[in-house]
């Protein structure tokens, strides 16, 4: 398999990469606050070891024209087998009074605009991720300022569940 030639990317691409994975990280330290499980603290340290991973990558690319696949390509393993793994502790770790408060956060303005449009952002991202060209430094930031936006209104939404 052939190694794609991706264009030069900004290092400010790189660096505005790590702003979701900011968001996503502060919200995880905030969850594990307050939810003890350790399938849900495994899982969200994985997804955030594979953004950060991702993050690496573009680095390098962007300072040295390097291409380390393995940093691109991990992201698509570890980041679902991290979120399994937050699924399992959450199903395991919560009983039907856990749920029915979680639920009732949510749905709760103005936890339910936050987290519809993460998961607009989500919706969006998975169909970047067939439909643009990912050599192009365009389509990696339409990627990520997406992203960071779908991340940043997932932060506020956990917030306003803990408040």
């Amino acid at each position: 398999m052939s190694k794609k030639n991706y264009e030069n990317f900004p290092l400010s691409l790189a660096l505005f990469d790590a702003l979701p994975v900011i968001f996503f990280c502060i919200a995880m330290i905030v969850i594990a606050t307050g939810f003890h499980n350790g399938f849900f603290i495994a899982g969200a340290m994985i997804c955030t070891w594979a953004g950060l991973g991702k993050v690496v990558w573009k680095i390098i690319i962007a300072s040295t024209g390097k291409d380390i696949n393995l940093l691109n390509k991990q992201l698509r393993v570890l980041m679902p087998v991290g979120f399994f793994l937050m699924i399992v502790g959450a199903v395991t770790g919560m009983d039907g009074a856990m749920w029915r408060s979680l639920v009732g956060n949510i749905i709760s303005f103005p936890a339910n605009v936050f987290f519809g449009i993460t998961m607009a952002g989500m919706i969006l991202m998975s169909i970047f991720a067939v439909k643009l060209d990912s050599t192009k430094a365009r389509s990696h930031w339409i990627e990520q300022i997406t992203n960071a936006i779908a991340q940043g209104y997932f932060l506020l939404g956990v917030l306003c569940c803990i408040s």
